[in-house]
């Protein structure tokens, strides 16, 4: 079972138990209640706001299971569940690593190859123009990745594209790559920079570390990093709500930290740095700093 079902099913039955601890009156209560016009509005009110309180406990998590999972990313040729990485094979032989929670479809026509990201992120290695016969060559229509705000046009051999809310995020790892906006005009994103695109433009490209690819193998590279990004990455790996406090956004972290066990490397993170963890609810985590516990 995927970890979204598991924590809904969780989220779930603890709303039902709620509502059985709430909602259960003693059989004799009944008449004593009635003799009071006073007591009978108040337990009457008290039943309302026991109502409203069981609909936020089954909307909460049915809200929370929509938004980490909407039914585009359900019915997609390929997609990973969150904290998942997955490797797929196009039938050109273009090789694509897709990050947690990110869906893809997969078009292929005689003029393009078309690569739908809807959400999350895709590591893309293109199938290269290869010699067949002697003096021949195979030559491949233009790759192309679609996202929200343009197109992605493979020029080189190793490049990203994360989806994000209202941008897209390109990494040129190997060659070069054409960004092209909705609206605006195009860049050619060279070897070593990355860039974000909205549907209105390209900001100018900075420069890549070539570390930031450890991402296809459930790593995170972070090199005198905020802890804000920091935890804001792995939120997107983790089976939960993991949010900062402002008190500890700005600390400076650095090394090489476990994605698809985000567990693991916030414990970490708690013996290393002076921060804690405190869980609202089980599946509702903030990281703070230390000094917030009283401590």
């Amino acid at each position: 079972m995927r970890p979204e079902y598991r924590i809904f099913n969780q989220m779930l039955r603890r709303a039902q138990q709620l509502r059985r601890e709430t909602g259960a009156v003693p059989a004799d209560v009944g008449p004593a209640l009635r003799e009071d016009a006073d007591a009978a509005g108040v337990s009457q009110g008290r039943r309302r706001a026991l109502k409203t309180l069981w609909g936020l406990a089954i909307a909460a998590p049915a809200g929370w299971l929509a938004s980490r999972l909407p039914w585009q990313m359900w019915t997609a040729e390929f997609h990973t569940a969150t904290g998942e990485l997955d490797d797929v094979l196009l039938a050109d032989g273009t090789h694509i690593t897709l990050g947690s929670a990110s869906a893809i479809n997969a078009a292929f026509e005689a003029k393009v190859r078309r690569v739908d990201l809807l959400g999350g992120e895709i590591m893309v290695r293109p199938v290269s123009d290869v010699g067949g016969a002697p003096g021949a060559r195979t030559t491949h229509a233009p790759l192309l990745v679609q996202t929200a705000e343009g197109v992605v046009e493979a020029r080189g051999a190793q490049f990203s594209v994360r989806q994000g809310d209202g941008f897209t995020r390109v990494a040129a790892f190997r060659g070069d790559a054409l960004v092209r906006p909705a609206s605006g005009a195009a860049l050619v994103l060279t070897q070593g920079q990355r860039c974000t695109l909205t549907r209105f433009g390209v900001a100018a490209p900075q420069a890549l570390d070539p570390r930031e690819a450890m991402w296809t193998r459930g790593l995170l590279y972070a090199n005198n990093m905020r802890i804000a990004d920091l935890v804001d990455e792995l939120a997107r790996y983790h089976a939960g709500v993991l949010r900062y406090a402002d008190d500890v956004a700005d600390l400076r972290v650095s090394g090489i930290y476990q994605l698809t066990d985000t567990d693991a490397t916030l414990a970490l993170l708690q013996r290393t740095y002076p921060i804690r963890l405190r869980s609202i609810t089980p599946y509702w985590t903030l990281v703070e700093a230390l000094d917030s516990a009283g401590i």
